[in-house]
C-alpha cells in the first residue's frame, strides 16, 4: 500500500476544497447535480490522462446503473399505486 505524499495529500486538499465550495454555493438539487456530473467528468478525464482508459466507459457505467434503478423504482411505484 502507497502512503500520499504531502504533494499528494495538498492537490486532494485543493480538489476537495474547490468542489465542496461550489456545492456550498448550489442553489438548488438541479444545481448539485451539475457540480456533481461536472466533478465525476473532471475526475475521469484525470484518470484517462493518467492511464485509466476505462475511466469515462466506468462512469457511464455506474450512470446507467443509477438511471436504471430510479427507473425500475418508478414503475414498482406506478404498479403498486395502480393494484
Amino acid at each position: 500500500m502507497s502512503t500520499m505524499t504531502p504533494e499528494d495529500r495538498r492537490r486532494l486538499h485543493n480538489v476537495a476544497k474547490f468542489w465542496n465550495e461550489r456545492l456550498a454555493g448550489a442553489e438548488s438539487d438541479a444545481d448539485l447535480v451539475r457540480i456533481c456530473f461536472d466533478r465525476a467528468k473532471a475526475a475521469a478525464r484525470r484518470a484517462q490522462r493518467s492511464g485509466n482508459a476505462r475511466a469515462m466507459h466506468e462512469l457511464a457505467e455506474l450512470l446507467a446503473t443509477w438511471a436504471e434503478q430510479q427507473e425500475r423504482a418508478e414503475v414498482n411505484r406506478r404498479a403498486r399505486h395502480s393494484a
